[in-house]
């Protein structure tokens, strides 16, 4: 399932043992969707609720990351 934030989108994905198909736990991705999908961070939770959260929590931190750098990168030279 993957969750849109403008340019920005988190996913969560269960983790299964490729063998028995039993859930290992949850991964969450982090990407910048535009202009072509870019990974930005990933890990992993032991339950999907958890996994949403992170992902959330860690999409709000690299949109005001790369809010922070290109309000630094267009500010006028003095």
């Amino acid at each position: 399932m993957r969750i849109y934030e403008g340019d920005y989108a988190y996913e969560i994905e269960q983790v299964l043992d490729p063998a028995t198909q039993v859930s290992l736990g949850w991964r969450y991705n982090i990407y910048r969707v535009r202009p072509r999908d870019e990974l930005l961070r990933s890990g992993q939770a032991a339950t999907r609720e958890e996994a949403e959260e992170s992902g959330k929590r860690m999409l709000a931190e690299v949109v005001r990351k790369e809010r922070r750098a290109e309000s630094t990168r267009n500010k006028p030279a003095a």
